[in-house]
Parts: C-alpha cells; sequence; structure tokens
C-alpha cells in the first residue's frame, strides 16, 4: 500500500464484502421458483436397485389398467397432528389443528408501491388469513410408494383401521401394502410391503412430492422445502424443474418436506444399499426418490421397507429427541454454535418470563452485560488510540520512506502505553456473530410462530408498520453522533455513517422479534456510550509526556 489511507481503504473494502458474502450465502432469502418449463418425458427403464426415471405422464395414464381412484380421504390423528390420506396414492395433507396458519404480513411501503403501480386497488392490512390450522403439504404427497417408472395415483384400499392399512394392486400383479400407526409426540411408524405371486423385478421406491410456489408474496416459509439428510449432511432440492433425477451418495437418514417452522419426515429404519435422489414427477410436482435395494419379488420373498414418521416442529430439542440424524432439519447456519446457546438462553428466560417479545428483551440486556467489559475496554483503547495520534503522526512523517520501520516503531508505541491497536474493533467482533446468531435463531424458532407482543402479531415475520426498523436508523445515527471518528480517514468515516442505513434496510425484512433485539439493544449502547463517555478518567492532552492508562 502507498500509504496508511490505502491500507484503510482496503481493509474497509474487504471487511464490507465479507459481511455482505455472509450474509447473502447464510442469510439472505432465496429467490422465489421460477415457473417451470415444461419437461419432455422421459421414459427410459431404470436398471435394477437404480433410481426409478421420471415419467411426466399423467396419473390416469400411469394406472389406466387400475380401477380408477375416487379422492375419498380417510383421518388419522396422533397428538396434535393429523395425517389425511387419500385413495389416490398418498398422504394430502399434514395438519396441526392446534397451530393457527401462518399469517401473511405486508409492509405499508410494499403496498403504498403496489397501489403506485396500480396492482392493487385494496386498503393496507398489516396482517391477513392465520385463522385456520396450519397445513402443509396442501399440494403435495408423502408416502407413495411404487414400482419401475414414476407414476402419481393409483387406487389404495382400506384394509383395516386401527392401524391404518391401505393396499394397491397394480395390473402386473404386484401388491403394495402401506401400513401407518400412529405413536406419540408427532411420531407414526409406516412400513411398506411389495409383494407378488410371480416373479418381479424392481426397482421399488417409495417417495415424496411438493409443488413448489412461484408467488413471492407467499413468503419464505410458505414454500415447500423438499429436503433430506444423506451422510450426515442436511441437503436440500432448490431447483424446481431439471431433466434427469439427480442422485445423492451415502447413506440416507431422512428425507422429507417442511416450512420454515414444521416438517413432515420418513426415517428409514434400515438403510441397506438404497438410493434417494431428487426427482420431478412431472411439470407441476417435484421430490424425493427412495430407491430400496431388493432387485425383485416373487412368491414368498416380498421387498419391504420400515420408516420412523416424525411430523412436528422444526425444534431441535424435539427433533433430538426424535433421533434418527433429524436434528439436522435445525441447522442454523455458520454461526450455528452461538445460535443454540441464544436459543436455550431466550427458552429458559421464557420459562420465566411466560412473553416471548419480553424475553427476546430479557436477552438483548443479558448480552450486553456480558459483552460491557469488552465495549469499555475497546473505548478505553480508542481513547488511549486518540490521545497518541500526535505522536503517531510525528512517526508517520519521519519514517515516510521507510514502512518496515514505521510499523516497528508504532508498535513499540503502543507496547509502551498499554494500546492495543485493534481494541476498538472487539465489541463488532463479538456483535457481528451474536447478530447474525440471534438472526438464524430468531428466524426460525418455532416457539416465535404467531407470538404476539403489543402491536406485532407475529414475532416471525417482519414489523408491517417499520416502526422497529426505524428506530434502529434513528437509534444508530445517535449512537454515531456520541462515538468520536478521530483518526478514521474520510473513507472510512463515510463508510461508518452508511452502516445505520444498511442495518437499518436488513432490518425492513427482518423477523420482527430480531428487530425487537436491535432496538433495545441501540438504545443500551447509547446509554452505555453515554456512561463511558462521562467516567473514563481525563485523557492527557495532545503533545504532552505520556498518555493515561
Amino acid at each position: 500500500m502507498k500509504d496508511q489511507n490505502d491500507r484503510r481503504l482496503f481493509t474497509a473494502v474487504a471487511l464490507s464484502l465479507v459481511i455482505i458474502t455472509i450474509w447473502q450465502f447464510f442469510f439472505a432469502p432465496p429467490p422465489p421458483p421460477p415457473e417451470l418449463a415444461g419437461a419432455a418425458p422421459i421414459t427410459e427403464t431404470a436398471a435394477p436397485g437404480a433410481p426409478a426415471p421420471v415419467v411426466a405422464a399423467s396419473p390416469v395414464a400411469a394406472v389406466s389398467a387400475e380401477e380408477p381412484c375416487t379422492g375419498a380421504t380417510t383421518l388419522l390423528k396422533s397428538g396434535g397432528t393429523e395425517l389425511e390420506l387419500s385413495d389416490c396414492g398418498a398422504v394430502r395433507g399434514v395438519r396441526f389443528p392446534a397451530v393457527a396458519g401462518r399469517k401473511h404480513v405486508t409492509g405499508w411501503w410494499s403496498w403504498a408501491w403496489e397501489r403506485v403501480l396500480g396492482r392493487t386497488s385494496d386498503g393496507w392490512h398489516p396482517y391477513a388469513g392465520g385463522g385456520a390450522a396450519l397445513e402443509m403439504l396442501p399440494e403435495g404427497e408423502f408416502l407413495l410408494a411404487g414400482r419401475g417408472p414414476v407414476a402419481l395415483g393409483g387406487k389404495w384400499t382400506i384394509v383395516s383401521t386401527e392401524p391404518l392399512v391401505q393396499q394397491r394392486a397394480t395390473a402386473d400383479g404386484l401388491t403394495i401394502t402401506r401400513t401407518i400407526t400412529p405413536g406419540q409426540d408427532g411420531l407414526w411408524s409406516a412400513v411398506l410391503r411389495f409383494e407378488a405371486d410371480r416373479p418381479l423385478l424392481g426397482p421399488f421406491w417409495v417417495g415424496m412430492a411438493a409443488a413448489p410456489v412461484p408467488n413471492a408474496a407467499a413468503g419464505k416459509s410458505a414454500v415447500p422445502l423438499v429436503m433430506a439428510t444423506v451422510d450426515g449432511d442436511l441437503e436440500t432440492l432448490t431447483a424446481t424443474s431439471f431433466a434427469q433425477p439427480e442422485v445423492l451418495e451415502g447413506p440416507v437418514s431422512w428425507f422429507g418436506v417442511g416450512d420454515r417452522y414444521h416438517m413432515a419426515a420418513a426415517a428409514p429404519e434400515s438403510p441397506g444399499g438404497a438410493v434417494l435422489s431428487w426427482q420431478q414427477f412431472s411439470r407441476d410436482r417435484v421430490g424425493a426418490l427412495y430407491t430400496l435395494a431388493g432387485e425383485g419379488v416373487g412368491p414368498g420373498a416380498p421387498v419391504e421397507a420400515a420408516f420412523t414418521i416424525y411430523t412436528g416442529e422444526r425444534e431441535l430439542h424435539a427433533l433430538e429427541a426424535a433421533g434418527h440424524d433429524l436434528s439436522t432439519a435445525a441447522s442454523l447456519g455458520f454461526f450455528g454454535l452461538f445460535a443454540k446457546f441464544m436459543l436455550v438462553t431466550l427458552h429458559l428466560l421464557h420459562g420465566v418470563i411466560g412473553n416471548w417479545g419480553v424475553s427476546i428483551l430479557a436477552l438483548t440486556l443479558l448480552v450486553r452485560i456480558i459483552t460491557y467489559p469488552l465495549t469499555r475496554s475497546a473505548l478505553i483503547s480508542g481513547r488511549k488510540m486518540q490521545a497518541l495520534q500526535p505522536l503517531i503522526k510525528e512517526l508517520q512523517e519521519k519514517h515516510a520512506d521507510d514502512k518496515e520501520t514505521l510499523s516497528r516503531e508504532q508498535m513499540a508505541l503502543f507496547s509502551k502505553h498499554g494500546v492495543n491497536p485493534v481494541g476498538g474493533c472487539l465489541p463488532m467482533l463479538v456483535q457481528m456473530p451474536v447478530f447474525f446468531a440471534l438472526f438464524s435463531a430468531l428466524s426460525y424458532e418455532p416457539s416465535l410462530f404467531n407470538a404476539q407482543f403489543f402491536y406485532i402479531q407475529d414475532l416471525s415475520g417482519q414489523d408491517p408498520y417499520g416502526i422497529l426498523p426505524a428506530f434502529v436508523v434513528a437509534g444508530m445515527f445517535a449512537q454515531q453522533r456520541l462515538t468520536p471518528m478521530t483518526g478514521m480517514d474520510e473513507t472510512q468515516a463515510r463508510m461508518m455513517k452508511m452502516m445505520p442505513l444498511i442495518f437499518g434496510f436488513m432490518m425492513w425484512t427482518a423477523p420482527a422479534g430480531l428487530s425487537l433485539y436491535y432496538s433495545l439493544n441501540t438504545v443500551l449502547a447509547i446509554v452505555q456510550q453515554w456512561y463511558n463517555t462521562r467516567s473514563f478518567p481525563p485523557i492527557v492532552p495532545a503533545g504532552a509526556p505520556d498518555v493515561a492508562t
């Protein structure tokens, strides 16, 4: 670098890029899925044991030789979950009767923009919907089963109801039996059995399909998310249209579908040599296909697959209790360790307080108390650095042509007066992991789903009135007025002045729970800044022989 200003500018730009990259990669909401393009039917015959190929034919054409289904449904209940099964193929709905459906949140700015563009003539409604019971998989199917090329549908006949036993007899002589037994705490047992009175080759498969939601206004949490844990890693299906199946290598712990807060997953009891692949079942159905290891069936030689089914919240403790690596579905991103600590603390506080909004405020206060020593240490370091500026400037003029000597002399000066040159960055280094950890924790904490706090009806959604984001921006500007920028070059100072706008922009779309945290955090930061400024010992005037320690 040619001079100190260049080095500072480079550092500031690099840090900004790192923060933006982390935000985009881990926390920015994914773009809405595009409309599915029409895919040409794929009719290749799969080799035994390989993932079944896609057939984009209509269900009626695929099962024309079978007795047509009627759409009759059967309801199974277990704890707080209901499964609705159809005689046309599979589980068609997963409902949580005790949980209200997600409210649709509309910020006044979004509504105003739509009015300006003439896209709506309706009045502004901050919150809409949310009255009916929460339902997942409204356009999907769960626990599909078949042989060979994939086709949705088929006529399933109820054999018994306790437990529920359904059977399907295909035109080629294969009998598929599906048995579902309710358990406790959102757990079910499911067994799929494939048998025939004559030899039949596979592959035999079990799967699930979901319909992507192309409407961005539906909200991130309303979009069915196909996911699985394979070889210990959480995998998600992001594509909405593809020509060939994508095989996932490794043992399968579970596969399923979910939104941001709830999920339905099938965990194989004995994965064996089974293979999981992402599939496009039809123009408007994508999902996961679990292809069994058995190559064929015959008289007295069936193929059977047993699963533990989990239907419930994507909550860490519930998933850990269910086993089968389901806890990977509660992945909290890069700062997962911080996020888990925050969630544990938040739940402890809620157990005492009983309100999630107040618990978030209490967590904010607790974090500020814990990090206060670092904040005060950073202020002391900054004040000392400010007092050393005349001496640093002298060294810069004296060793203008010898950067190595200048660096050595500066470090000696810092050591002599007990100044940590990076001490002023410590609060930011602590606050950024805390901020992103809280973003993950509060964005994916099921307990905040529809949780109310004063005028906010859903702490998991954005603040539709924009009050909290505006408060954060105003508070950060006020905090900057109390923070001296002596020693910063003009470029760094300009970037610091932009930070309130950057954080404010993030808060407009962030969960209201996170905005609530950052609003109180900003107030506490201002109070601490005011207190530290007045309680810190006077600084030795510039040019004095020593600096306060």
